[in-house]
C-alpha cells in the first residue's frame, strides 16, 4: 500500500543549484553568516519547490541588506569619530587608535596614517617631542609616544561619567542630522516593504499549492467512487 503521508519538503542544496550567485557579498561581509541566515529562514518557511525557494532567497537578501545597512551606520560613525574635519570627531577615540597604530606600524604611523585621525596641532607636538632620530629603533620611539598619549594627552573622565556622556550625546546630535536620520529610515522602510512583498507571496503560494492539492484530491476521489458505482451496478445486472 503506498504511503500517502505528506513529507516534508527536501532543503534545496544552494550550492548545487547555485543559488547565492544571486546574493551580492560585498568584501568583508562573511558568506557564511549569509548561509546559516538562509538556513534558518528554510527550517522556518520549509520552502516546497522552486517558487517558494525564491520567495524565501527573496526575504534573506532583504533581511541581509538590513544587517548590512546597520553595519555601515555603524562604521560610517565611527569613521566620523576619528576624522579631525567632522563634527562628530571624539580625539580620544582618535588617540587610542593611533596608539593603535603606533604599535603595529611604527615605521608608517606618522607619514601615513596621523594626519587623517589626529588634528595638525597634534601631530606636530608628538613630532617636535619625540623626534625620531632620538631613538635607537622604531619600537622605543613608538614606545615613549604612547606612554604621552596615555599620560598626558588623553582625558582623565572616565567612560561611564556623566559628562563623558553628555559629550556623546552632542557628538551624537552634530552626526544624526535630519537628512542622515531620515534616509536611515527610509532605507529601513523599503527593506521591510520587500521583506512583507516576500512573506506575502511565499504564503499565497503554499496556499495556491495546498488548495490545488485538495481539488486534485477530491476529483480523485470522485471518479474513483464513480468507477465503484458503475461496478456495483453491472454486477446487480443479470
Amino acid at each position: 500500500m503506498r504511503d500517502e503521508r505528506q513529507k516534508p519538503p527536501k532543503q534545496p542544496n544552494a550550492y548545487k543549484h547555485g543559488i547565492f550567485s544571486r546574493t551580492a557579498i560585498v568584501p568583508g561581509e562573511d558568506r557564511e553568516e549569509f548561509e546559516a541566515l538562509y538556513s534558518s529562514l528554510i527550517q522556518e518557511w520549509m520552502p516546497d519547490g522552486a517558487t517558494e525557494e525564491d520567495a524565501v532567497l527573496s526575504i534573506a537578501n532583504a533581511i541581509w541588506r538590513k544587517r548590512r545597512a546597520q553595519k555601515f551606520l555603524e562604521i560610517r560613525l565611527k569613521k566620523n569619530n576619528v576624522d579631525p574635519s567632522h563634527a562628530s570627531y571624539n580625539e580620544d577615540y582618535s588617540l587610542k587608535l593611533f596608539m593603535h597604530i603606533l604599535r603595529a606600524q611604527p615605521d608608517a604611523a606618522f607619514k601615513e596614517y596621523a594626519g587623517r585621525c589626529l588634528r595638525p596641532d597634534k601631530v606636530e607636538f608628538l613630532k617636535n617631542k619625540f623626534p625620531r632620530s632620538n631613538y635607537e629603533s622604531s619600537q622605543e620611539w613608538a614606545d615613549a609616544i604612547i606612554t604621552e598619549i596615555k599620560s598626558v594627552l588623553l582625558s582623565d573622565v572616565p567612560e561611564d561619567h556623566p559628562s563623558a556622556k553628555l559629550g556623546l550625546l552632542f557628538l551624537s546630535a552634530e552626526t544624526f542630522t535630519d537628512d542622515f536620520f531620515d534616509h536611515e529610515v527610509r532605507l529601513d522602510e523599503r527593506l521591510d516593504i520587500m521583506i512583507d512583498r516576500a512573506v506575502k507571496r511565499l504564503i499565497q503560494t503554499k496556499a495556491m499549492k495546498a488548495m490545488l492539492g485538495q481539488i486534485g484530491s477530491e476529483r480523485t476521489d470522485a471518479k474513483f467512487g464513480k468507477g465503484i458505482t458503475h461496478g456495483s451496478s453491472n454486477e446487480r445486472q443479470p
